[in-house]
C-alpha cells in the first residue's frame, strides 16, 4: 500500500470515528451524513491511490466519480452506486433547510457500509 492510501485511510477513519460521536450524542444529523460521506470519499481515494491511479488526478468529486465509473474494479463492483447516494444526501444535508430524518441517517450509514465492503484494500 503506497504512502497516500494509507494517509486517506486514517483520513475516512477519522471522519467515521466523528460520525460515531455525533451518532453517539445524538445531535448534529446533518454532519453526521456529511462526515459518512467524508469518510466514503477518503475510502474512494485510498482505493484509487492503491491502483495506482495518479494523486494529482484524483483531486475533485468530479475526478473521483470519473474514476469509480471507469477503473475496472470499481465499475465492476458498481460502488459508484451507493457513493453518488452518499454525495447527494450530503450536498442535501449541507445545502438544504431540510431537516434530516433518523431514517436517512441510517439509509447513508447502509450506503456507506457497502462502500466501504466494496473499496477495503
Amino acid at each position: 500500500m503506497d504512502k497516500y492510501s494509507q494517509v486517506y485511510l486514517d483520513k475516512a477513519c477519522e471522519n467515521y470515528e466523528l460520525y460515531n460521536h455525533l451518532a453517539n450524542i445524538d445531535k448534529f444529523e446533518a454532519w453526521q451524513i456529511t462526515t459518512l460521506f467524508y469518510s466514503a470519499l477518503c475510502l474512494a481515494k485510498a482505493y484509487l491511490y492503491n491502483k495506482k491511479i495518479p494523486q494529482n488526478s484524483v483531486n475533485s468529486h468530479e475526478s473521483i466519480k470519473k474514476w469509480l465509473t471507469t477503473e475496472s474494479e470499481a465499475k465492476r463492483l458498481n460502488v459508484f452506486f451507493f457513493y453518488e447516494k452518499l454525495y447527494f444526501d450530503s450536498r442535501d444535508a449541507r445545502y438544504s433547510i431540510k431537516k434530516i430524518s433518523k431514517a436517512r441517517i441510517q439509509n447513508a450509514l447502509k450506503n456507506y457500509d457497502k462502500v466501504k465492503q466494496l473499496l477495503t484494500l
